[in-house]
């Protein structure tokens, strides 16, 4: 049975992530953990001492459990895992940690998509830096309004690159277990689409696919919502390369703002993925 690690903040989007995740840990035979993160507000006392502070975590940690108990009880029990309240401060930092050494197949999570106000679109929310820094498994980014109805088109944007090879295999993995149809496209925003250096590069993709597109656009994002919204994708995947810095950065860039703008879950790989 696969692991999904679901971090809460308690909130709305949360609980509608919940149910997403529910519904698809029923498809994938998976257990669900949920865990949250939390910290104590900085109170210089005079007199405070280690013992005292201990006592403060483990006293808040107690009431984080019987909270993450509360917030669990719609999982059936075939799919509820453990509650885990993690104190610390880097929120993104401590899923990561946690991701890592309990070898979880997927971290799911909700964002607020186009929701989320203008700071977090520039300095990035808990969600979008989450999707950032965990790199041992894939990370499911759930829209506040997205509502399960099944996963049967998958979107995977791509460069047609050889090192796809590292997400795409996993995904059509996943696809596979869901009964999932993936859709390889690309959009092209230069005018110099088809030339032959692209049709090398294509021809050397390590897949046999029969479905995928190349879509001319000016601008990247409203090319990907055109073809999202003409193929009806229940899915967007992408994948982060290991690669050289701004490539890096521009994977990273894009990511973001899709997770600022999708109205459909998200699901980021990245080049060191395990799961």
């Amino acid at each position: 049975m696969k692991k999904i690690l679901f971090p809460t903040d308690f909130s709305e989007g949360a609980k509608n992530a919940l149910k997403y995740t529910i519904e698809l840990a029923k498809q994938l035979d998976a257990k669900i953990d949920v865990t949250h993160i939390f910290n104590l507000p900085f109170i210089e006392t005079p007199g405070m001492t280690a013992s005292m502070l201990e006592k403060m975590i483990a006293e808040k940690k107690n009431l984080i459990q019987e909270k993450l108990h509360l917030f669990m009880d719609e999982i059936p029990k075939k799919h509820r895992g453990d509650a885990i309240p993690v104190y610390g401060v880097f929120i993104p930092e401590e899923i990561h940690d946690l991701a890592e050494e309990g070898k979880y197949d997927m971290v799911a999570m909700g964002t607020l998509g186009e929701h989320h106000t203008q700071f977090e679109k520039i300095v990035g929310s808990v969600t979008t830096n989450t999707l950032m820094r965990v790199k041992c498994c894939p990370v499911l980014a759930i829209p506040i309004d997205c509502k399960w109805n099944g996963i049967k088109r998958i979107a995977y944007a791509t460069d047609f690159h050889p090192k796809d090879e590292v997400a795409a295999s996993k995904l059509l993995d996943l696809a596979v277990t869901l009964g999932a149809r993936v859709h390889f496209v690309h959009v092209e925003s230069h005018p110099q689409i088809g030339e032959e250096e692209d049709t090398i590069l294509l021809e050397k993709y390590p897949f046999d696919f029969t479905d995928f597109a190349v879509i001319n656009s000016p601008d990247t994002i409203s090319g990907f919502d055109r073809y999202l919204n003409e193929k009806k994708i229940d899915l967007l995947a992408l994948f982060i390369p290991k690669r050289r810095l701004w490539e890096r950065l521009f994977h990273s860039s894009f990511t973001k703002k899709m997770t600022f703008h999708s109205k459909i879950p998200l699901i980021v790989y990245h080049a060191n993925n395990h799961a």
